[in-house]
């Protein structure tokens, strides 16, 4: 790479977590199955928990109805263990109805906010890709090796990153959506930021005495 755009140590060590990371849509999706699991087996326990306070409260029934201070204080260890079982039942309880709603309202946002505006940019990173691309690529080329003003530089640097972490992502996410659009969006960006500091530094050296 050229001086410009020459990366350090540690943004190439960037570089490669951003190539190899979990990208939104797929995140979200074992987000949910986790979410999911952690309330299935969280109902298991309930449920069992659920049973060991039935059995509990039987054997605490029997020391309750002859109560004396005596039998109290020798099964004090059953009767603590069944008040403390038939809370955690309602602590579970109450846990697994805000797991329930939590779940519901990020597929909600998942369906209803997400999906969309991910649909709006796959069709628009579909549709300029190729050209966007292309055309930091000539960036680069055109202006790499040359004495640049340093707005001019950090733009042309940021791309070149941007560029770095795309080489390094395998032929199968460089086709996956996802990635497309983790490397379109910040491309068109630059582009824009570019053109417009070209702008700023020809209207600058016009008016140069």
């Amino acid at each position: 790479m050229s001086k410009v755009i020459k990366l350090n140590e540690s943004q190439e060590k960037e570089t490669e977590i951003l190539a190899k990371r979990i990208m939104p849509k797929t995140d979200f999706n074992k987000i949910i199955e986790h979410d999911q699991l952690y309330w299935n087996t969280l109902n298991e326990l309930f449920e069992f928990s659920v049973i060991k306070a039935d059995i509990l409260g039987e054997k605490s029934s029997k020391v309750l109805k002859t109560q004396t201070r005596e039998t109290i204080i020798e099964n004090i260890d059953l009767l603590v263990e069944w008040a403390k079982t038939k809370v955690d039942c309602l602590d579970m309880k109450g846990k697994l109805k805000i797991q329930e709603i939590l779940i519901k309202d990020k597929v909600t946002h998942f369906e209803n906010v997400f999906l969309p505006q991910f649909n709006k940019e796959v069709k628009e990173s579909k549709e300029n890709f190729s050209e966007t691309f292309k055309l930091c690529e000539s960036h680069i080329e055109k202006y790499a090796d040359k004495d640049l003003d340093g707005r001019i530089v950090s733009v042309i640097t940021k791309i070149g990153y941007e560029l770095r972490w795309w080489s390094k992502t395998s032929a199968e996410d460089k086709k996956n959506e996802e990635f497309v659009i983790q490397i379109y969006k910040p491309l068109k960006r630059l582009n824009s930021a570019l053109e417009k500091a070209l702008k700023e530094v020809k209207q600058e050296e016009k008016y140069k005495v």
